[in-house]
């Protein structure tokens, strides 16, 4: 099951449980909201309660990134785990913000 939680006094989500393919759908409702719920530039997405991810959870948090750069902002992933940064780098998807994190 996938939550989010949004950091009121920053600008930053924390994502836990599982963002898989049978989660993503809804998990793209959920950050599209809170992405676009505050005119907030540079977002941080913290990774280190996520239990589960493949590949259709790293498309959603691309795409979350891609969304945000094209309004003018950023996404900075932190706080992996190590199987999230090892999927990350099998996927040679560069994520230095989130292993610099850990």
């Amino acid at each position: 099951m996938f939550q989010l939680e949004r950091d009121i006094a920053a600008p930053r989500l924390e994502l836990r449980g599982s963002l898989t393919i049978y989660e993503v759908n809804d998990a793209r409702t959920l950050l599209l909201e809170a992405l676009g719920s505050a005119p907030v530039q540079e977002w941080q997405m913290g990774l280190a309660q996520l239990d589960e991810l493949d590949t259709a959870g790293v498309q959603l948090l691309l795409s979350a990134r891609h969304f945000l750069h094209a309004a003018g902002g950023s996404l900075q992933l932190v706080e992996a785990g190590s199987g999230v940064l090892e999927l990350l780098d099998l996927l040679h998807v560069a994520q230095a913000d989130a292993r610099a994190q850990c």
